[in-house]
């Protein structure tokens, strides 16, 4: 069995690279964990099958009424 490695040099990566890399990917990680409570079933369908109302002062309602 052998064993197969590449160096970054290899695969294309430099330093500046990886930096940017594992900036976007803590950026992404962070988001993720303050948003995800955000992210419940109940409303995200609330969201998808009900018909926005936009009110005179520009905010949006999702009714809770099925009958749109």
């Amino acid at each position: 069995m052998y064993l197969f490695l590449l160096s970054f040099s290899e695969m294309g990566l430099s330093l500046p690279i990886l930096i940017v890399l594992v900036l976007f990917g803590g950026f992404f990680l962070v988001s993720f964990f303050i948003t995800s409570p955000n992210m419940d079933t109940k409303g995200l369908l609330r969201v998808l099958y009900s018909k926005p109302v936009r009110k005179a002062d520009g905010s949006v309602e999702y009714p809770e009424s099925r009958n749109n």
